[in-house]
């Protein structure tokens, strides 16, 4: 069971405009970006058709000097707030991929509860780099999880849904889609 609970300080329903463009342009190379965000939306299934259920904004936090993974913060609150016999799908729009440890929490937690499905859409790929982080994202999708990266659409969705924007309209940056692109082809070399 993880350290924390769940209150209002730990769990946002929108972001600042500023913070959504920093921390989820799609970069190759991200400085200074050591947060790591999820928006996530909860549907549960029900006849052949889901309905929404959930949705809300998570970040990684420090307690008592230790970083607590947004991932394994959101499957604390999810598996108290939600588990027992549902279906659920999740999707979850990350400002990074998950570490090697989480991936392996998050298909350990999508093997043992077989009445979630999970979608993932990544703005940048964590080490992607490293045989351990590219391992721990072939894990998730072995297990059944949808990997991908973020495309326009997504930024535009998570814009609206996620980012306190005041009606504003989504601006993408310069080389989002090319970066995109470049991403795309990092994860289908990852995930073959």
């Amino acid at each position: 069971q993880m350290p924390w609970t769940r209150d209002s300080s730990e769990h946002m329903a929108r972001l600042d405009p500023e913070t959504f463009y920093f921390q989820f342009r799609n970069l190759l190379y991200a400085n200074r970006r050591n947060c790591s965000y999820i928006c996530y939306k909860v549907e549960r299934r029900k006849y052949h058709s889901r309905v929404s259920f959930d949705w809300g904004v998570f970040h990684n936090q420090v307690y008592d000097g230790t970083r607590c993974h947004t991932e394994l913060r959101f499957l604390s609150w999810f598996r108290a707030e939600k588990l027992p016999n549902e279906r659920y799908h999740i999707t979850w729009f990350m400002s990074w991929s998950p570490c090697m440890k989480c991936a392996k929490e998050v298909a350990d937690f999508l093997g043992r509860h077989q009445n979630v499905t999970l979608s993932i859409f990544t703005a940048r790929l964590y080490n992607f780099q490293e045989e351990r982080s590219r391992q721990g994202l072939l894990r998730l999708s072995d297990q059944g999880a949808h990997v991908d990266i973020m495309s326009y659409q997504e930024f535009k969705y998570c814009w609206k849904k996620f980012v306190n924007s005041q009606r504003r309209p989504f601006r993408p940056w310069k080389k989002l889609y090319r970066n995109y692109q470049r991403l795309v082809e990092e994860l289908e070399d990852i995930l073959g």
